[in-house]
């Protein structure tokens, strides 16, 4: 307050008389004295006062004032940019909003179309996308299996095989025939398919050959082989199955069948054998107990056989249809065994009654057996089966054709690299053969196939047969034994080689043979 005096006194120093001494700031009670009108104060001039004031007292205490000092530029000089804003390299992900977060489940009702802006999110709602772990790639188990072609929901794949080599008895004949070997041109083709239905499914695999010997031409023939299934669900517990077979063949020109019975009179063409069939049911569930009735027909025909003479044998007359019928019950104990009963009638009519020699071959048949399905993870699957089997002739001539049955198609995979195959099948076959009601035939199958690399397989392959031609006395047996070697070059191409050991003894002579057959090829599949 006395500064504030002090200022007051120097700035107005005229409106008081220099003996006069200034108006107390205060009474002796401590209130302000009230000023006197003539005394009134300009306030502009006491501010005026008191920044002179001040600014002498700075003078006194401090000095003058400093120069401003002029800093250095800046290193290295700032960049400028003009036009649109630089995107980064690697720019953030987009936010997202919270799983639980009401926005969430309102973009999760929106239905966006495709080119539509991303929706703005929040960022109280909102966090960074999560990360998500590169997948890992998937192995594949047979890198050199083909692809196939798409047919809509079915999967073709079809194939052409090419091979040449040499056979050293191309019709199989008997060594006092003095059989001669050949070169050999050999084609096939074919394909499989299969079906990607979640409750459906259909499956088909053909193949058609044909054999060129360059040095012995009447041992030309063609063969082959197919077959399809199908399964259509109705219902959850009904199902409608269907399959259907061929197979086209040669018989051989020393077969009892088409022997002329003469010295000197031989076959010099290989007949034909042609069948075609389809079955077709309903199978029923209960539970576990699966019943499934079939109802099949089948169409066998055959091609004549010419003799050396001039003459031929009427084999066209022997065609026949085979109407049948059978039931089979199974009862699932596991999903790794599923045992079953099934039992088979069916009736075999001829285009004509009698046979070239007489016969009346019209017959009946019933087969009964029972087995079992089998899948032990991927380590054992399969079918097996026995039972027994009859036919009754209308010749009286003909004694009943019948024996014991076995079935069994059993695939065996001790590790990744090695699998094994057996199938063994059992059948009743017509005949020609003058007094013999049929033949009944076994055979077993089998074949061992290694990996030595992922595109390298080695395969050994072996099969046993016999053949009793009951009311003749006639007993064939014969042998199988090879060794295949396949190497894929890629998926759509492999290089073949194959060589096998034929051997076949009858109790007739005449009948035996011995062949070995070498050959390597080119397959190429899609």
């Amino acid at each position: 307050m006395a500064f504030a005096a002090r200022a007051l006194a120097q700035t107005f120093p005229s409106q008081s008389p220099p003996s006069q001494s200034p108006p107390p700031l205060s009474t002796s009670d401590g209130r302000a004295p009230r000023l006197r009108d003539d005394s009134s104060i300009d306030v502009d001039q006491m501010r005026s006062g008191l920044r002179g004031a001040d600014s002498q007292s700075q003078g006194s205490n401090y000095g003058a004032p400093l120069p401003k000092t002029k800093l250095p530029k800046r290193y290295p000089p700032a960049r400028t940019h003009a036009g649109a804003p630089r995107q980064p390299k690697n720019p953030l992900p987009a936010l997202e909003a919270y799983k639980s977060s009401a926005v969430a489940r309102r973009l999760a009702r929106m239905r966006r179309k495709e080119g539509d802006p991303a929706p703005e999110i929040p960022p109280t709602v909102a966090a960074p996308q999560t990360i998500r772990a590169k997948a890992r790639p998937k192995v594949e188990t047979n890198p050199y299996d083909p692809v196939g072609i798409g047919i809509g929901s079915l999967r073709l794949t079809p194939f052409i095989e090419t091979s040449t080599g040499y056979d050293s008895n191309p019709d199989r004949l008997s060594s006092t025939s003095n059989p001669t070997g050949s070169k050999l041109f050999r084609a096939d083709a074919g394909f499989k398919l299969r079906s990607d239905w979640a409750r459906d499914d259909f499956q088909a695999d053909m193949r058609l050959g044909y054999a060129d010997y360059f040095d012995y031409q009447q041992a030309n023939r063609p063969d082959g082989a197919g077959a399809f299934s199908g399964r259509y669900e109705i219902t959850r517990d009904t199902s409608f199955v269907t399959a259907g077979r061929f197979t086209l063949d040669t018989q051989r020109p020393g077969a009892p069948a088409i022997s002329s019975g003469l010295p000197n009179v031989t076959v010099i063409n290989r007949p034909i054998i042609f069948s075609v069939g389809t079955s077709d049911g309903v199978t029923q569930k209960f539970n576990r107990l699966e019943v499934t009735l079939r109802g099949s027909f089948d169409r066998t025909m055959y091609q004549d056989a010419y003799y050396s003479d001039g003459t031929s044998l009427d084999l066209v007359s022997t065609d026949f249809n085979d109407y049948g019928v059978s039931g089979r019950v199974a009862y699932e104990v596991s999903p790794a065994l599923k045992p079953f009963a099934e039992a088979t009638y069916d009736t075999r009519i001829h285009d004509a009654y009698r046979d070239p020699w007489g016969y009346a071959r019209d017959s009946d048949g019933v087969a009964a057996r029972a087995g079992a399905e089998i899948k032990i993870s991927d380590l054992l699957r399969g079918e097996s089966s026995g039972g027994y089997a009859e036919r009754s002739y209308k010749d009286i001539r003909l004694p009943q054709l019948r024996g014991p049955t076995v079935d069994a198609a059993l695939i065996y995979t001790p590790t990744p690299l090695t699998t094994a195959t057996l199938r063994i099948a059992t059948t009743l076959n017509e005949t020609t053969v003058q007094n013999a009601s049929g033949a009944l035939t076994h055979t077993v199958t089998g074949q061992l196939s290694h990996d030595l690399l992922r595109n390298l397989t080695v395969s050994a392959v072996g099969s046993y047969f016999t053949n009793n031609y009951q009311g003749a006395d006639i007993l064939e047996k014969g042998y199988t034994a090879g060794v295949k070697l396949e190497y894929k070059i890629t998926r759509s191409v492999a290089v073949k080689a194959s060589y096998s050991h034929e051997r076949l003894t009858s109790n007739t002579a005449g009948d035996d043979y011995t062949a070995n057959v070498f050959l390597v090829g080119l397959r190429i599949q899609e």
